[in-house]
């Protein structure tokens, strides 16, 4: 009871600073009214034995004080949302497979669970919260008891703004782990690794219910990324949204050699 009060007071100081008292109160009541949109157990725990439908705060979690303002509370994805955003994806079974997944603010790791029962050529998760990390890797090791999984795993305890960017085409997922700066940031070390190494990449971006998506134009910076679909799992008073970009028609304008650009076009 205790802890549980704990937790209600930690989320209640978090949700004052990261949406305000106006929002929080009436975002609150819409929540108490939409049982859907509360909904962070998908079964996943379920099924293997794993911890990954508790939310943190960033306090909670361990985040180190000086970065606490830029980051976000750690809620995990539903299977069905991450379904719905590789399904969007305009890239051809080929080219995924090839690709790297990253989960940037991996959190408890279900997402890099649920990517690697499908097959890339590594699904790679990087999470800032010490508390989370270890979390995660006590999941991994139930997950892969399962033989489900299919792509190999590496759960990274570093800082997203400084993880390194893969050599190959790379897909990343952001599931509103951090505020615009560090956003900014990781766009800016994506950005030059592309205009060094020109290769095909995607950014599936999901944001849950009551804090403020990113704005697009983190993801437009440069030109080298354009919004390929949107899409949103309907609630009874919310939406809760994603978006993917690729860089396919900065590829396509001739910054690939012939055959992968005959693989984009092919999506």
């Amino acid at each position: 009871m205790l802890k549980a009060l704990k937790h209600l007071a930690r989320f209640l100081a978090y949700s004052w600073h990261a949406v305000g008292p106006r929002r929080m109160v009436g975002g609150s009541l819409r929540l108490l009214a939409d049982p859907e949109a509360r909904r962070a157990d998908s079964g996943f725990d379920d099924r293997y034995g794993t911890d990954t439908n508790a939310g943190l705060t960033p306090a909670e979690a361990g985040i180190p004080s000086h970065r606490r303002r830029g980051a976000t509370m750690y809620l995990p994805t539903l299977d069905v949302d991450l379904a719905a955003m590789l399904d969007a994806l305009p890239w051809p079974a080929s080219l995924r497979e090839r690709a790297t997944f990253v989960d940037l603010g991996s959190g408890k790791g279900r997402v890099v669970f649920l990517a690697a029962m499908l097959r890339f050529r590594q699904v790679r998760g990087v999470e800032l919260s010490p508390i989370l990390h270890e979390v995660a890797q006590r999941n991994h090791a139930l997950v892969e008891r399962s033989r489900d999984l299919q792509s190999p795993i590496t759960l990274v305890l570093a800082d997203a703004a400084a993880a390194d960017i893969p050599a190959g085409p790379f897909i990343l997922y952001l599931y509103h782990p951090f505020r615009e700066p560090i956003a900014e940031a990781i766009m800016a070390r994506v950005l030059a690794s592309l205009a060094e190494a020109p290769r095909p990449a995607a950014i599936l971006y999901g944001h849950p219910t009551l804090q403020a998506p990113l704005d697009p134009d983190v993801f437009r910076r440069g030109g080298m990324f354009l919004e390929a679909c949107r899409g949103a799992r309907a609630t009874k008073r919310f939406r809760i949204g994603w978006s993917i970009w690729t860089n396919d028609a900065w590829l396509l304008h001739g910054h690939l050699g012939s055959g992968l650009r005959g693989a984009l076009g092919a999506a």
